[in-house]
């Protein structure tokens, strides 16, 4: 009998912190939070497109609500930029006032308000289209649940030269070498390694998120530093990993480089 009774206190005791362990969040009030969180991860909505912003963002009306929506993984160019156009009308071609769904990931929402979404039409992954198409490039992937897809699209529309990864063809594009990258400091290092002079007016360098520094004319055999620091005012390039892209006024790539720490 005494094994009996240990056996019934023992099973007592499970049956409780099973219980407590599923009512915690009420008893806490984090219930509706903890709810919020788990709605808005892989949970699909079905909505119609009501305008294009650019080819990253669109509005959707879901269930007679306009929500904002930011394409999770890709960053597409700025207003101006080359390949802006191209991107916006891609998205406006393909779902613009169409009915799509969009499904979340880690991050409910950025900095902005807007919601961070996959985005589907008739089962097709709007983001990883604007990948392989080369009308924007990866961005923050980290723990995303369609990373390795992404990485694969990008890389499609980077052997073959795609849009954004189309190589330059200015005679300079051979003469400027990215000499030194610093995160740490927040510099990097050009330098002109033909025996002619670059003008390089209308070229850009950026890092994996949007901030541009305009490049100036180079002398043979000439290196310039360019300061993030003194530009901006604060850090870009990420210590534990970032990305350098340099166009030409074309906007034609002439060096990619990126680093994980």
């Amino acid at each position: 009998m005494n094994f009996v009774k240990r056996l019934g206190v023992f099973l007592l005791i499970v049956i409780i912190l099973v219980l407590i362990a599923y009512y915690y969040p009420y008893i806490t009030g984090n219930a509706s939070s903890l709810a919020n969180q788990n709605s808005n991860k892989f949970v699909r909505e079905s909505g119609i497109v009501t305008k294009v912003v650019d080819g990253d963002t669109i509005h959707v009306n879901i269930n007679g609500k306009d929500e904002i929506i930011r394409f999770l993984g890709i960053n597409t160019p700025e207003k101006g930029k080359e390949y802006y156009e191209e991107a916006k009308n891609f998205l406006i071609n393909e779902i613009g006032n169409r009915q799509v769904e969009i499904l979340g990931d880690i991050t409910d929402k950025d900095q902005y308000g807007r919601k961070l979404r996959y985005v589907f039409y008739e089962n097709r992954l709007i983001n990883l289209e604007i990948l392989e198409q080369g009308l924007g490039t990866s961005f923050m992937l980290e723990d995303l649940k369609y990373k390795d897809k992404f990485v694969r699209a990008e890389g499609f529309a980077k052997d073959n030269g795609i849009g954004l990864w189309k190589k330059s063809s200015d005679l300079c594009a051979n003469c400027i070498k990215l000499i030194e990258l610093n995160p740490k400091i927040d510099f990097f290092i050009i330098k002109n390694e033909c025996q002619f002079n670059c003008n390089l007016t209308g070229w850009l360098v950026k890092d994996d998120a949007n901030h541009f520094f305009k490049i100036e004319s180079i002398g043979s055999f000439e290196s310039r530093q360019y300061s993030s620091i003194e530009i901006f005012k604060k850090e870009v390039w990420n210590d534990n990993g970032d990305r350098f892209f340099m166009r030409d006024s074309k906007g034609e790539l002439v060096i990619f480089y990126e680093y994980v720490v």
